[in-house]
């Protein structure tokens, strides 16, 4: 692990520390039981940049321990797949002409490149995991399996050209180095290009309390304001956006070489909202942090209530953002029976630091909770959806973020 001791996109040494989630693992190492006594914690510290205003974490653990042997596969989410095919049509519309190359950063399985393969562009994915690039390589997405940085921007437009898309879902804010990585879009980015990217959205952690996507993959907390900063010394601007209801809110940003595609107005509504929840003010990050010390408050005592009146509880799902609340919480095997997750590489492992058994449908429908404490809250319609028996039967839901827990 590293400590930067400037911020990420300015350099600034006027960083200020507003939350403290204690000492956490990394939030995809799930275990066996033998791997307990060696499992290594690292700190969980929000800080805020005074002079460009990027919310980020400092600690930053060594990129091959948490991305090497990846246990997230895209294809295994709730409808997924509709939701990529969506997003592929909008950018082969707005954007691409027939043979146009499309490169992915952070490709995982290669589902949503498949879209762009399938509709005949030319496609190249680039991912660091070793054990998911050969699954996107089976079903004909081409992967390097490395990190992405200049050098390799430049490596990749001397041997397949420029790229009119260059997608980057849930990755920029896993990235230490955004200085190299903006060098690297540059040199890879045809001049009309697009470069889009989806990330979860800072506001929604002020409007929502979910600080759950804090967790040490999430070195940084995307805004518009300081991301703007950021590409403006590299020549590149935002010059569109949709705020779309993934992970709770996130952003994708639209973002080109300066001048070359007219900015919307929905550019200036971001920026004027974030300017409204003074996102730019220090004062702002340690308010959130005393709500967050108050949700964890609520949550913990509510588990214990039921708990005493012999309910039986169990997790709805395994995802990162989950591990960060149950370690936070400090919520483990004695408040929770087992977390069920649909993903086969994530059953009968433990989750990092609190030791919750994963387990499969087939288990948690011979042994169904009373409650489940819904952690992968981000898919709620589709679980509630999925559910409807559980919920039938008299079971229920608790939605853990939030200044309010709601039971549903």
């Amino acid at each position: 692990m590293k400590i930067n001791s400037g911020c990420r996109d300015c350099g600034s040494k006027n960083l200020v520390k507003f939350l403290d989630l204690t000492d956490q693992p990394p939030a995809n190492r799930f275990l066996k039981i033998e791997e307990f006594a060696t499992e290594r914690r690292y700190p969980l510290q929000g800080y805020f940049c005074e002079s460009c205003h990027l919310a980020q974490l400092i600690h930053v653990v060594d990129k091959e321990e948490l991305f090497s042997h990846y246990l997230y596969f895209s294809a295994g989410m709730p409808k997924v797949s509709a939701y990529w095919q969506s997003y592929a049509e909008d950018v082969m519309k707005r954007f691409l002409s027939k043979n146009d190359f499309v490169a992915e950063i952070g490709s995982n399985d290669g589902i949503l490149l498949k879209f762009f393969k399938d509709s005949g562009y030319k496609v190249l994915g680039i991912d660091p995991a070793e054990n998911i690039a050969p699954v996107a390589e089976k079903i004909g997405v081409p992967t390097l399996v490395d990190f992405f940085n200049e050098a390799i921007g430049k490596e990749i437009a001397k041997k397949h050209g420029q790229a009119k898309a260059i997608l980057a879902n849930n990755v920029v804010a896993h990235i230490d180095d955004h200085l190299g990585l903006c060098a690297g879009i540059r040199s890879l980015l045809h001049p009309d290009g697009a470069w889009v990217i989806e990330a979860p959205y800072l506001i929604d952690m002020f409007q929502n309390l979910t600080y759950d996507t804090i967790y040490h993959e999430h070195l940084s907390f995307l805004a518009v304001r300081p991301l703007s900063k950021l590409f403006a010394r590299y020549g590149l601007e935002i010059f569109d956006l949709y705020i779309v209801p993934a992970q709770g809110q996130s952003l994708r940003l639209f973002v080109g070489h300066q001048g070359k595609h007219p900015v919307t107005q929905r550019v200036r509504d971001a920026l004027k909202q974030e300017q409204e929840y003074k996102l730019d003010d220090k004062k702002s990050y340690i308010e959130l942090a005393k709500r967050v010390e108050g949700s964890r408050t609520k949550l913990v005592s509510l588990l214990k209530d039921l708990k005493k009146q012999g309910k039986r509880i169990a997790a709805y799902g395994a995802p990162a953002k989950g591990m960060t609340l149950l370690n936070y919480c400090k919520i483990g095997p004695d408040l929770l029976e087992y977390a069920l997750d649909d993903l086969p590489s994530k059953q009968e492992l433990y989750t990092p630091g609190m030791h919750v058994r994963v387990v499969g449908r087939e288990y948690a429908e011979k042994n169904p909770p009373d409650y489940y404490l819904l952690l992968a809250w981000n898919y709620l319609p589709a679980i509630l959806e999925k559910e409807k028996q559980f919920q039938k039967k008299g079971g229920k839901f608790i939605i853990p973020v939030g200044d309010d827990i709601k039971i549903i």
